[in-house]
């Protein structure tokens, strides 16, 4: 093995990047990585990062691919101001051209990331006729539904924003989680990061997908669609607890039917890190991606060069049965048979005040008991009459009033295990994006629509429903007021009305349990 590091010159700034060789012949497939999450390296010696980064490479130097590993602007030891997402474009083709110049390069390049890791090479579209094939996991590529959930704010996505934006710039930088219930919300970065971050201030007006704000470069319109008509092997992973699943289905489903036959996608029932809490979730046997498939980026990357075999299948999405235990792959087809709950028989109010909304913890945690909250309602389905398998999008279509001119509403589906109601879904959305607009206090049907999930519920088992106004773990809370939310100086208290009768639950089943 033969590794060292450069600083590559580009647009005024040094990026650190490492290359390591395997020493089996001159020339060399080369797999390009290139991460914002090194901050803890800024200090560290560079020869010691190179011999972290040979022993935690090694697999694929192993099989014999050049590893050409670099430090995104501004992170780590690379120079420069770090804004997600931005100049990637320009950063990943430079890196492709230096890359092209080296004498180890023998006309292969294969995209590795993961998360941000995979967000910034979508930016890299259309990809160059030497980019032969891709492993590009847990996040999707389109902005909107990396930042919004029908038009109600992530306040995850937002905080890990302000955590790595201009991370070296010395800014000084004062915020929380909490930061995003602020009123207004408006002008928010500058007061907490005593920085302008034009990209998320223009962001906060752009909450419906249609705004033209997601065709420009703060909004990622250079990865709108990326992967649709690729035209190379990529292989997409997900989890069904990781709250980027949704966008991860759409982006499979949008592609072509050319490139999906040269792709796959991989589903574990686990969140986006592939794990579980033992504290707080349930472990599944051969859950993890690694446990069932092994080395399956390497796998991945083998089979374009060398034909060889594959753990799972090209074209379709290969999946894990929850509940069942077990992998499986086909076309994800949503089942022609559904199955309707009514909710109830009850009209039950709840008092929402966003000064003190309901906090859950997300998909594929345990909840025992009661909310005990005047804001919280939670029902049981009737027990399963047999052994039913759902796969697909779970509907919910909820009456509602509310003595406000807009609110939210949230629910969320789990299902009753003999270690505590595990979550699987939650959906939000509030009166006026779906609507359109609202008259206070009439009646009128909110619908509901789940991200993807395959599980199986026995004979006698039963669903969790909670219906609130929001989740503050998740979304910036409503203020139950009219207009453009990130300038609502106020936030009012409302009274939601929920009827039980006129609401339902759909859950997609296959056939065969029928």
């Amino acid at each position: 093995m033969r590794s060292y590091f450069e600083y590559v010159r580009h647009d005024g700034e040094d990026f650190f990047t490492v290359v390591i060789l395997p020493d089996k012949s001159v020339h060399y497939p080369v797999v390009v990585m290139r991460n914002p999450y090194v901050g803890h390296l800024t200090e560290a010696d560079e020869n010691e990062i190179v011999r972290q980064y040979e022993d935690s490479l090694r697999q694929w130097t192993d099989s014999g691919y050049a590893v050409v590993y670099q430090h995104c602007r501004g992170q780590g030891k690379s120079t420069g101001a770090f804004v997600p997402y931005i100049q990637e474009r320009e950063d990943s083709s430079a890196l492709f051209d230096w890359i092209r110049k080296q004498d180890f390069y023998g006309g292969e390049m294969y995209l590795v990331g993961g998360s941000y890791t995979a967000s910034l090479f979508y930016t890299a579209v259309p990809f160059a006729s030497d980019i032969k094939g891709a492993v590009l996991e847990v996040q999707d590529c389109e902005r909107y539904r990396l930042w919004y959930r029908n038009g109600q704010m992530r306040k995850g996505h937002a905080n890990w924003h302000f955590s790595l934006y201009k991370a070296k710039c010395n800014l000084d930088k004062s915020f929380n989680i909490r930061s995003f219930s602020a009123l207004p919300l408006a002008g928010l970065s500058e007061k907490v990061l005593g920085d302008r971050a034009e990209d998320f201030e223009q962001m906060l007006e752009a909450e419906r997908p249609d705004h033209k704000f997601w065709s420009t470069r703060f909004g990622g319109g250079e990865a709108h669609n990326a992967v649709k008509s690729a035209g190379i092997p990529i292989l997409f992973t997900s989890g069904y607890n990781d709250f980027y699943i949704g966008g991860m289905f759409a982006m499979w489903n949008e592609l072509d039917d050319d490139t999906r036959k040269q792709c796959a996608f991989l589903v574990s029932p686990y969140d986006h890190g592939d794990n579980f809490s033992s504290e707080n979730g349930l472990s599944f046997e051969k859950g993890r991606r690694s446990e069932q498939f092994g080395g399956y980026q390497i796998a991945w990357i083998e089979n374009i060069r060398k034909k060889t075999s594959l753990p799972f299948e090209k074209g379709v999405i290969t999946y894990y049965r929850t509940f069942e235990n077990r992998w499986d792959s086909d076309f994800y087809a949503t089942p022609t048979k559904d199955m309707l709950f009514i909710l109830g028989n009850d009209t039950l109010s709840l008092t929402y005040d966003p000064k003190d909304p309901p906090f859950f913890d997300g998909e594929g945690s345990l909840k025992n008991g009661s909310y005990d909250r005047g804001d919280v309602i939670t029902l049981y389905t009737e027990p399963f009459e047999k052994d039913t398998f759902v796969k697909g999008k779970m509907k919910m279509q909820l009456a509602v009033s509310s003595d406000c001119a807009d609110t939210s509403f949230y629910v969320r589906i789990s299902i009753k295990t003999p270690d505590g109601d595990y979550c699987l879904r939650h959906d939000i959305t509030s009166l006026c994006y779906q609507l359109g607009d609202y008259t206070e206090n009439s009646q009128v049907l909110l619908n509901f629509t789940f991200d993807e999930y395959a599980f199986a519920v026995k004979k006698g088992g039963r669903l969790r429903i909670d219906i609130a106004p929001t989740d503050d773990n998740a979304y910036v809370c409503h203020t139950n007021t009219k207009g453009q939310y990130s300038r609502q100086t106020k936030a009012v208290t409302a009274v939601n009305t929920v009827f039980l009768h006129r609401s339902t639950l759909t859950l997609p089943v296959e056939s065969d349990y029928l």
